[in-house]
């Protein structure tokens, strides 16, 4: 019963952190116009776009602190606090007065409330590790871990289809006040999924480690002391992950829409459609490779997947560029499978890097520690490069650069590195 517990907290808890992560980054037109109008568009959506990322920069501040809280009193205490803190910002998005309200105060806030939700989705990260620790003997860690990947997939297609009912049931007013329908069903999902986390049980793993003793009094500091090369290859080989993932979830359609000429012959919510379909497959194959990952390794799949990614980088955004339908697809698909088969090892493979007694503040920071540097940062450096250059597929490079830093944290990791100590 516990584990059907913690599998449905981390799901539901997870998913109200990504359906509100995608829900901002898919209304970047939108919000850019409201809060940061401008005559150039480029300056408007750079602008957008670095409020999207200041989240993400100070996440790794929020894992010091949730993984401090995780690592000493408990994962529960500091997942049920992070999802708390996540809810605030979230109502008050939904309320927000634009610039044409009360002028230079409304960026303001917005940045504030991104601030907020920066520090709580600190605290989110340890959903992986408090999963993974119900796993019996170590087995089937990828599994385990694949789930709160999946999560995610869960949360980006709830948020694309709120958008496309708002869109449909109020119209031309949906850039008006209709965006920000689907941030009050945000608030009913965060409280639904406080009360989850409420009947949850503690970690296995964590509750073995209290009972003898073995917790530490000062994880942070420790796991600077002892286990900082994991804590650098754990961030490297995330890099990738979150890289692809914010270019995938986020940034493809706004590229679509902004950059490519395909958004002449479809409208945005036929291309919505397809988003949603190509993130379904990768939900499905993000357990899949999480599966598979158990059976051959997960250091294998990470580096064949980051290999391929090298590879398709820059094809896939030469394809998006294209006025064809075609051509879309098969960039989405190309892109989903090695994409795919990074994010579901990468929970299990990081986690395994550290053990119990630190391994939330280790998980926590160095995930989030990837999200600022290479994903939260991926959207507003993939505008600013096509502007500076003038090319649609120079994004593909920036996709190249992280697969290269994957591949070679990767090749150095070995038997002696891996902890599986619950």
């Amino acid at each position: 019963m516990n584990l059907k517990r913690a599998v449905l907290s981390t799901i539901m808890c997870n998913t109200l952190v990504w359906y509100d992560y995608v829900l901002f980054g898919n209304l970047v037109s939108v919000i850019s116009k409201l809060f940061f109008p401008a005559e150039d568009r480029y300056f408007s959506l750079i602008m957008t776009f670095s409020i999207f990322a200041v989240g993400f920069l100070m996440r790794p501040f929020g894992a010091s602190i949730f993984g401090y809280i995780g690592d000493k009193y408990g994962r529960k205490a500091a997942l049920t606090l992070s999802i708390i803190a996540i809810s605030v910002p979230i109502t008050f998005i939904s309320i927000l007065p634009t610039y044409e309200k009360i002028g230079i105060l409304s960026p303001i806030l917005l940045i504030i409330c991104r601030l907020m939700q920066g520090i709580s989705l600190g605290g989110e990260a340890g959903n992986a590790t408090f999963l993974i620790e119900h796993s019996k003997k170590g087995k089937n860690i990828g599994f385990f871990g694949s789930f709160e990947t999946l999560s995610a997939v869960l949360g980006s297609i709830i948020a694309l289809f709120m958008i496309l009912l708002s869109q449909y049931f109020t119209g031309e007013n949906f850039e008006v006040w209709g965006w920000r329908i689907p941030f009050v069903i945000g608030l009913l999902l965060g409280l639904v999924s406080v009360y989850i986390r409420r009947i949850t049980g503690e970690s296995p793993a964590y509750d073995t480690h209290k009972e003898s003793n073995n917790l530490s009094q000062s994880p942070f500091l420790e796991l600077f002391k002892k286990y900082k090369r994991p804590l650098v290859l754990a961030t490297c080989i995330d890099c990738i992950e979150n890289c692809s993932f914010h270019i995938f979830m986020v940034f493809f359609i706004t590229f679509i829409k902004e950059f490519s000429d395909i958004h002449l012959s479809f409208n945005a919510s036929s291309i919505s459609i397809i988003e949603s379909f190509n993130i379904m497959i990768c939900g499905v194959l993000n357990v899949f490779f999480g599966y598979i990952s158990d059976y051959v390794g997960r250091r294998k799949v990470m580096l064949i997947a980051s290999i391929s990614l090298f590879c398709v980088a820059i094809p896939v955004f030469w394809l998006l560029s294209q006025d064809s339908y075609i051509a879309l697809i098969i960039a989405y698909l190309i892109f989903v499978i090695p994409f795919s088969a990074t994010l579901g090892p990468a929970s299990g493979a990081m986690s395994e890097l550290f053990p119990t007694k630190v391994r939330y503040t280790g998980f926590g920071l160095s995930r989030n520690i990837a999200s600022a540097i290479s994903g939260g940062m991926a959207p507003v450096v993939c505008t600013w490069l096509i502007r500076a250059t003038g090319l649609t597929f120079i994004p593909g490079v920036y996709v190249m650069f992280w697969a290269v830093v994957a591949i070679v944290a990767l090749c150095q990791i070995r038997k002696k590195d891996v902890y599986a100590d619950w």
